[in-house]
Parts: C-alpha cells; sequence; structure tokens
C-alpha cells in the first residue's frame, strides 16, 4: 500500500461529517471484518489495514462524500 498520512483516513472521516461507529457501520455493511476499535485505529494510524480493509474503509467514506454531493476525494491502495 502506499504510504498515507498517519491521519489522513481521520481527516477524511471527519470532513464526510462520520463518527467512528458511523465509519465502523458502513465499513461492516461493506463486509468488513475488522472489529470497530482496529477501524478507530486504522483512522488514528495506530495500526496499518491491509489494502483490502484500507480500501474498504475509503470505499464507505467516499460513498459519504458522495451522498454529501461531492466526489470520491480519498484515494484507494492502488490510486497512487
Amino acid at each position: 500500500m502506499a504510504e498515507h498520512a498517519t491521519d489522513a483516513l481521520d481527516r477524511a472521516r471527519m470532513d464526510a461529517k462520520l463518527t467512528h461507529g458511523d465509519l465502523f457501520l458502513r465499513y461492516f455493511e461493506l463486509g468488513g471484518m475488522s472489529s470497530a476499535l482496529q477501524v478507530e485505529a486504522f483512522c488514528y494510524g495506530a495500526l496499518e489495514p491491509n489494502d483490502h480493509d484500507h480500501d474498504v474503509v475509503v470505499h464507505a467514506i467516499n460513498e459519504r462524500f458522495s451522498e454529501m454531493g461531492q466526489n470520491h476525494p480519498v484515494p484507494y491502495s492502488d490510486d497512487s
């Protein structure tokens, strides 16, 4: 996976106006299998997600941006 700023996912989460709980529910609905605590740790950079988990978190955030009428600004792991 490409290098990302440690808090880039959390900044994107906040920009998308999602709580950690909201993000976890969206992640889980998309088939993510990590725990809510792990997803929160991914956001803070405390745990490095594998490419699949990163992309599921990013997809959940980007879907929210789409709902808000915006583009999908958060890059997927292969978008570098």
